[in-house]
């Protein structure tokens, strides 16, 4: 009798992670999800249940790769500008899992100042205070201002309106700073 190969719930959620950043968060489905692991979709029902809970571990397997896309960016010295030059290098790079993470409500919704409390902003927060010899009020205003200007050239690159030649996004992003931390350029 030939043995059955089971097909594991890292295997399923690796291909989600997989299928997502190929082809979109909608190609998220049973049927394309078993395509992509090699298998029917009886393993996908069989371990999750449900596509609901198995979607909660794509997400999370989507959220572990965009920390790894960003750490590969950041420099602590330079948190503000690295991880703005981060998010943009994500839209081009990384169009699906932008979409998935930005342009959905899949990670959530959050205000601006939920935004500035993040204790996963903090960190920029408290380092461009720093590097800046800002107070922290400005700090947030400045992190705020530059995090919005960022995304809307990652907006713009991910829609594919917005080209940028080597250099420039550097070049705007280092403009953007100096003018909303009130810096000699």
């Amino acid at each position: 009798m030939a043995r059955t190969v089971r097909i594991t719930k890292e295997a399923l959620v690796s291909a989600g992670v997989l299928l997502v950043r190929k082809s979109g968060i909608g190609a998220l489905n049973a049927r394309s999800l078993a395509a992509q692991a090699g298998c029917s979709i009886q393993p996908v029902f069989r371990n999750f249940g449900s596509m609901g809970n198995l979607r909660t571990e794509v997400l999370r397997g989507l959220d572990a790769v965009y920390n790894a896309f960003i750490r590969r960016y950041i420099d602590k010295t330079d948190y503000l500008f690295t991880i703005s030059l981060a998010h943009i290098a994500l839209a081009q790079e990384e169009k699906h899992l932008f979409h998935a993470m930005f342009l959905t409500e899949l990670f959530g919704t959050r205000t601006v100042e939920e935004i500035l409390q993040s204790s996963w902003n903090r960190e920029t927060i408290d380092c461009t205070a720093t590097q800046y010899g800002l107070s922290i009020p400005e700090a947030e205003a400045v992190y705020r201002d530059v995090r919005f200007y960022a995304f809307g050239i990652a907006l713009g690159v991910y829609a594919g309106s917005v080209t940028l030649d080597p250099g420039e996004a550097k070049a705007l992003v280092r403009c953007a700073i100096a003018r909303f931390a009130a810096l000699p350029e």
